[in-house]
């Protein structure tokens, strides 16, 4: 398994047309709440005349629509068509002398570094800290005018980057006139204010990025923003290829960001739910439960089964998937993730494991 091939869990896509649609998969991080209702009513009612004219150059009505909901200026936002897109096109432009990637952590950061011919040197997180910075490395490895990569909640371990390392990290990077890319995909999970993005109007070299098909549930629409200084933003834009993000997402996630209810609902219930998943999930022996504060949760087999791939094969006759994480570097084929489900879905996981799982 290759890490272009694994990039986003389980391929549900090379099983027979037939099955697709009956795997229970806890590979992939998505709200298990499903869509926002009010965005919902919106492409039902709308999708016709979305789909026959071209979506907004300018994203002018989700860019107001998020502005409003994350408390950030409106030329501070720039969409993408995912997270990703913005990755790819800040390395393309940014060009960086180097680029550090934590390890283990998304794909896409060596992915789109590599992509635009960047150096890039990755740098291991503490395991047995909680995943935390190599501070010290980090400032060995930051050449001047590098790029650094840092996940906030972290994936696949779900660690939240500390206001303390926050801070020396941008100090770092100010010293040596380097860029800091924050990915707060899951930042929408984690209770509290604890998000970055307000800081980008202190750093000018900070843009903090994130993947909207998480917490909203559209993965098949794509849609993603970055914030980051205006001066900064507005080169992003002039990057970007013209109607990136299609008229469905935007009309979607202009609702969806309005849509209090749901969005308290959702980070409610994921929270109640992992504790309550992972909670069931450290009565089981054999395995190792890494904390963390998002809707997945990371895991490592210890017991009759130390390799994740067998796992998966002898969950997958009862239709589920989970996602190995022998990939990530910095993990071995122990290693193994899984989201946070509905109870139903928890407990079908719990049972299977039961059966198929003897330490």
């Amino acid at each position: 398994m290759t890490l272009k091939s694994s990039r986003h869990g389980g391929d549900v896509f090379s099983l027979a047309p037939s099955e697709r649609n009956k795997i229970l998969d806890f590979s992939i991080n998505i709200n298990p709440l499903g869509l926002s209702p009010l965005g919902r009513r919106a492409l039902l009612r709308y999708w016709e005349i979305e789909t026959l004219r071209y979506p907004d150059v300018e994203d002018r009505d989700v860019t107001a629509s998020l502005s409003a909901a994350y408390g950030m200026d409106k030329d501070t936002i720039a969409l993408g068509n995912g997270a990703t897109e913005l990755m790819y096109t800040l390395l393309r432009f940014l060009k960086p002398e180097k680029v550090l990637v934590p390890a283990p952590a998304f794909s896409e950061y060596r992915l789109s570094a590599e992509a635009a011919g960047a150096d890039t040197e990755s740098f291991l997180l503490d395991q047995d800290h909680g995943f935390s910075l190599p501070l010290g490395e980090l400032e060995r490895k930051m050449v001047p005018r590098s790029l650094l990569y840092l996940g906030h909640p972290n994936n696949p371990d779900g660690c939240l980057l500390s206001m303390e390392d926050f801070k020396k990290v941008m100090a770092l990077a100010e010293d040596r006139e380097s860029y800091v890319v924050i990915d707060e995909s899951f930042i929408d999970f984690v209770e509290g204010d604890v998000s970055y993005r307000s800081f980008v109007k202190t750093y000018s070299h900070l843009v903090v990025i994130m993947s909207l098909t998480k917490f909203y549930a559209v993965p098949g629409l794509r849609i993603g923003c970055s914030f980051a200084h205006p001066a900064l933003t507005e080169k992003i834009k002039d990057h970007l290829i013209p109607w990136n993000v299609n008229g469905p997402a935007q009309l979607y996630m202009t609702c969806a960001a309005r849509d209090r209810e749901y969005i308290e609902a959702s980070r409610a219930f994921c929270s109640s739910e992992r504790k309550y998943f992972a909670g069931k999930l450290g009565e089981l022996e054999g395995l190792t439960v890494y904390p963390g504060c998002v809707n997945f949760i990371l895991l490592k087999l210890t017991g009759s089964i130390r390799d994740a791939a067998d796992l998966q094969k002898q969950l997958l006759p009862e239709g589920i998937f989970i996602r190995q994480c022998g990939n990530y570097e910095g993990l071995d084929n122990s290693f193994f993730r899984l989201a946070v489900r509905t109870r139903e879905e928890n407990n079908r996981l719990l049972k299977a494991l039961k059966e198929v799982y003897h330490p």
